[in-house]
């Protein structure tokens, strides 16, 4: 199917943002805000229907009210498949003036790496934002020495550790960068991520039955020092910043073990073998805040375990409290984006609604706390 001239132009728009949304204002969709008859509006909204039927683009708006029309509802745009979109609607981003003004320049300098035409061609189709500013000869300078220390000769780095080395400090410029990494020498040798630090606590003769994810720190601590019948018997689990990386946790390079408490050895093995070994037996579930975000996490942990689900215990006891939560405004999480789908019944067919239907949030900590009944409500 052919984008339409306005589905053209709109992921054009959004395509050229770095948020990854688009708010459908009159500056952007004049059709929708001085639409004059009915059914202009409803072609509109047609053509919007046939852009988010592709799956590539989700259209959000608040909660209808009497005698709203699209347009009072705050539209925008939120980018799902940047990459497929592009192909659709033939997108091709223009580098930034610095980026073309500085590859033109590295053109004349000494480039010590396997292939300086390619490289090049990454730089004006990805510029590098820690470059900008910088003369070309001191980014050759950077270029080299990235290539040097992925020559295979030297000490394998972390890639936050490499990038720390060579940008000021700032390790965080080689994240999802992996094909410039490639076109300096790097292998799969090279491409190491630090592993994720997965806290443990266990009970005593881990049958091997129940795992626990637990989103928050607080929560863990609490729930590993109070155990109750709903978790007794559930190996309890913190990985803080776990979200990005579900994938590595059944690595064995990929996570990092630490016992909360003494550990009986069998029982350390078990784990490890169940965590290692792809064994699927285990009910694994996973608790955290009632918020997008923390869905959102459920959805990441089930690229690693397809059958993990919401914990019912601890979000029924949170749901039951939603109508009383905050804002997401309120602590910061209005630009939270909703996953949509996370594969989880549960979540998918009561949580995500509750959450869009009532607008508002509870974090975990609510559940189970001090003077809080450990039972869900």
């Amino acid at each position: 199917m052919r984008p339409h001239p306005l589905q053209w132009r709109l992921a054009h728009a959004l395509l050229g943002r770095q948020a990854g949304w688009l708010a459908l204002d009159a500056t952007v969709l004049p059709e929708l805000h001085e639409a004059d008859s009915p059914e202009a509006l409803s072609h509109v909204e047609l053509l919007l229907d046939g852009l988010c039927a592709t799956g590539w683009v989700r259209l959000k708006v608040d909660r209808a009210r009497p005698f709203q029309t699209l347009a009072d509802r705050r539209p925008k745009l939120q980018l799902l498949d940047a990459q497929a979109l592009a192909a659709w609607s033939g997108f091709e981003p223009e580098a930034p003036r610095w980026s073309r003004l500085l590859v033109q320049g590295l053109r004349e300098q000494p480039l010590a790496v396997p292939d300086a035409a390619a490289l090049l061609d990454y730089l004006l189709r990805n510029p590098l934002p820690a470059f900008e500013g910088l003369a070309p000869a001191d980014c050759a300078v950077v270029l080299n020495g990235l290539a040097a220390d992925l020559d295979g000769a030297g000490p394998t780095h972390y890639l936050r550790e490499l990038s720390a080395r060579h940008f000021r400090g700032h390790s965080k410029v080689l994240d999802a960068r992996e094909e410039l990494l490639r076109l300096l020498g790097a292998d799969e040798r090279h491409l190491l991520e630090a592993p994720i630090q997965l806290l443990v606590d266990l009970p005593e003769r881990w049958t091997g039955e129940e795992v626990l994810f637990i989103e928050n720190g607080v929560s863990f601590e609490r729930m590993a020092g109070q155990r109750q019948p709903a978790w007794a018997r559930a190996a309890l689990l913190y990985a803080a910043g776990f979200r990005g990386g579900a994938r590595r946790l059944r690595e064995r390079t990929g996570a990092s073990l630490y016992w909360r408490g003494r550990v009986a050895d069998l029982d350390a093995r078990r784990f490890e073998a169940w965590l290692h070994a792809g064994a699927d037996e285990a009910l694994v579930s996973f608790y955290g805040d009632l918020d997008f975000a923390g869905l959102a996490i459920l959805a990441q942990l089930r690229a690693s375990f397809p059958a993990c689900g919401a914990w019912r215990p601890g979000y029924e006891a949170l749901l039951a409290r939603l109508g009383l939560g905050h804002a997401p405004e309120d602590a910061g999480k209005e630009r939270q984006q909703d996953p949509g789908v996370t594969g989880c019944s549960f979540a998918d067919d009561v949580l995500l609604p509750a959450l869009r239907n009532e607008r508002r949030c509870v974090d975990q900590e609510c559940w189970p706390g001090v003077g809080a009944k450990f039972q869900a409500s």
